[in-house]
């Protein structure tokens, strides 16, 4: 298989590199709706302006702490605990479902003993 060396942005999928782009517009949205420049956040965040430029540009290079930090900022930050939740992961709960045994067994003596 082979490695793309360009950059993490150019290594993505274009349907994930599109979601990245929405992203950061939707920071942007979210920045200008409450009138900051983009210095003003950036300096909320302690981050310099470009970093939050690059964040808003959807670029797949801003760190993770920046996107969560702005978020956070933004007072956005409890949309982002939800992206992941267990309850949520419907393939990863057919697949559990599916590996767990028809029938539970109480173990044996044998098997509760410790020593």
């Amino acid at each position: 298989m082979k490695h793309n060396t360009k950059g993490s942005k150019e290594s993505l999928p274009p349907e994930l590199r599109i979601g990245l782009a929405k992203l950061g517009e939707n920071i942007r949205t979210a920045r200008k709706r409450r009138q900051w420049t983009i210095q003003e956040m950036a300096s909320r965040m302690f981050v310099i302006r470009q970093t939050l430029s690059r964040l808003e540009r959807g670029d797949a290079g801003a760190t993770l702490s920046v996107l969560v930090s702005a978020l956070w900022i933004l007072g956005l930050e409890k949309q982002l605990f939800q992206l992941a939740a267990p309850e949520n992961d419907k393939v990863g709960i057919f697949l559990e479902k599916k590996h767990q045994p028809e029938r539970v067994r109480k173990p044996s003596f044998r098997e509760k003993a410790d020593f």
